[in-house]
């Protein structure tokens, strides 16, 4: 007998070490990135929509001056 309780040849490599606090402190500021991040994107297409409508309605006026002077 060699003094083991248990056969540990079976034992797979060293134990994962427990997450550390650090850890959820990053996980907690990663998922703060990502809400802003997804605020800022959704605010991008917002702006986009905005400037095309601009640029929409100045098209449309160009054409009807051009247009009036026909």
């Amino acid at each position: 007998m060699t003094g083991d309780v248990i056969d540990m040849k079976g034992k797979r490599g060293a134990a994962v070490p427990p997450p550390m606090a650090t850890d959820f402190w990053f996980a907690q500021i990663d998922a703060r990135l990502n809400q802003i991040e997804f605020v800022l994107g959704r605010l991008e297409r917002q702006v986009w929509v905005i400037v095309l409508s601009v640029f929409a309605v100045l098209v449309i006026e160009g054409l009807r001056a051009v247009a009036a002077m026909i």
